[in-house]
């Protein structure tokens, strides 16, 4: 497997869709043309994003918000008071029906839409952001790649296979419904605790009288409920609902999904123009800015069992979808691209309930696939009060953009950020960037030129450069040494 990007080098001077300024906007962007998931996770680690198949990186320290990449350790969650209302919410109107009456969480759904951007943020970069500059023809890449086998075209995923038809799977090994099939009602989630710390006491060895004293005592105590308790309170199949909520996960290159592609088409047109009262996009827009991407979908030994790669989430309300998540399924996250809804169920906050259910799936994830431990939420922009409830995650953590370290989101950080927009987190002063490129690690930056690929000092030859440009030298900076040595660079 390979990764082909073409550097566009620096966008300047666009259009904000936070702020509104007309010119204020500085990014670095590159189209690429396919990519691994591992290498697409390590460009999120230094601050990259993609929007369809358009990954760009904001110039922090010129830009006018700075857009700092955020996660949450999904395996250390805790929910807030907010969260657990939310819950409770879409619970009771799925169990009797009831419209009740949205009292607010400090979150508007619309906020939960621009977790890459404004709603179509990426659309005001221009038609750049939409278009490949050249055109490239991925099978003769791939028999270049056959024939030319060697270091620079291993597995960057470690042993994993490129699927040959991501929809030869059946939908149901794409699916996790959130009622529970054709079993037999749950029992409550307290019961449910007990009767596992009851198996784990046995594992223990423990004599019946001693394990009926320690269930006793764990009767008593008030043990916190999870997040998972929280969504298992929903009506389960066979018990008395007004509703039944179902998610889906579909591959956006499977067949399931291009039989639901109309219906989602449907709920984002509906979304555009209902929510954020914008002019409806047309199908292909739809489908380049959130279907077409460009990681290649996996599956192995190391995978979850839906393998990793680009998917939509789909929020079916008895027959009817009323939500989509798009999300990336990468080696250490679930990374959350954008969410759009039908905006007749605003009522049920499913912005924030959908957060909340990626973040359970990421933890069922993490059960089968150990590396896969958080929950990346795209941008936070401090400057942007729309912005401010992706901290309402906890723990958050925000991404230095010098040193690339991760830091806790606490009191600390945020009163940095409202002394100064741009931060550098890491207060270290000796700290460095430990992937950064120096001038001999440009020499290694892997160029596809013609037909052929090679290092840059041998493409310098090949061409008549004496010293190496300034734009290969600006991208293997900001992809880092290790992505620039390993992802293909096309110079036509």
């Amino acid at each position: 497997m390979f990764t082909i990007v073409d550097f566009y080098g620096k966008q300047a001077d666009y259009s904000c869709g936070y702020c509104k300024q007309p010119t204020s906007c500085q990014t670095h962007g590159m189209w690429a043309h396919t990519m691994t998931c591992q290498d697409y996770q390590d460009l999120i680690d230094r601050g990259w994003r993609r929007s369809g198949c358009y990954c760009y990186k904001p110039e922090m320290h010129t830009t006018c918000c700075p857009s700092y990449t955020i996660k949450c350790d999904a395996t250390r969650f805790r929910l807030s008071k907010s969260h657990k209302k939310t819950i409770k919410r879409v619970n009771k109107f799925l169990k009797d029906g009831v419209r009740g009456k949205d009292d607010g969480d400090g979150t508007s759904d619309a906020d939960r839409s621009a977790e890459d951007g404004s709603a179509g943020g990426d659309l005001e970069m221009g038609d750049v952001a939409r278009n490949p500059r050249k055109e490239l023809n991925l099978d003769n890449v791939k028999a270049l790649v056959r024939k030319e086998d060697g270091p620079v075209a291993r597995d960057a995923v470690g042993g994993m296979c490129l699927a040959k038809d991501p929809s030869a799977g059946s939908s149901s090994d794409l699916s996790t419904k959130s009622s529970t099939g054709g079993r037999n009602p749950p029992k409550k989630a307290k019961l449910l605790r007990i009767e596992r710390k009851r198996e784990k006491l046995i594992q223990k060895g423990l004599k019946p009288e001693e394990l009926d004293k320690e269930m006793q005592e764990a009767k008593g105590k008030n043990v916190e409920k999870s997040l998972e308790d929280f969504l298992a309170e929903e009506p389960a199949e066979g018990e008395q609902a007004a509703h039944r909520l179902k998610l889906v996960i579909v591959c956006t290159s499977s067949n399931e999904f291009k039989r639901t592609k109309q219906i989602s088409f449907g709920v984002y047109k509906k979304y555009q123009t209902e929510v954020h009262n914008d002019p409806p996009n047309s199908i292909e827009e739809y489908l380049d800015f959130l279907v077409k991407s460009p990681l290649q979908y996996t599956t192995g030994q190391n995978s979850p069992s839906c393998g990793f790669g680009s998917f939509h989430q789909q929020y079916w309300l008895d027959d009817r979808l009323i939500a989509v998540g798009v999300i990336d399924i990468l080696p250490s996250c679930v990374s959350s691209v954008y969410f759009f809804y039908d905006p007749e169920y605003r009522f049920l906050s499913l912005g924030t309930y959908a957060s909340l259910r990626e973040l359970a799936f990421t933890r069922k994830m993490q059960q089968h696939t150990p590396s896969i431990t958080n929950y990346y939420m795209g941008f936070y922009i401090h400057s942007c009060p729309k912005m401010r409830y992706k901290s309402n995650l906890y723990p958050s953590y925000l991404l230095c953009p010098e040193v690339y370290s991760w830091h806790p989101l606490d009191a600390k950080v945020v009163a940095m950020l409202d002394k100064s927009k741009y931060c550098r987190f890491n207060e270290n002063p000796k700290a460095v960037d430990q992937n950064a490129v120096s001038s001999e690690d440009v020499l290694d930056v892997l160029i596809l030129h013609g037909s052929s690929y090679k290092r840059y000092g041998q493409y310098m030859k090949t061409v008549g450069l004496t010293v190496p440009a300034k734009n290969t030298c600006t991208y293997a900076k900001l992809v880092g040494k290790v992505c620039s040595s390993r992802m293909l660079l096309y110079e036509g």
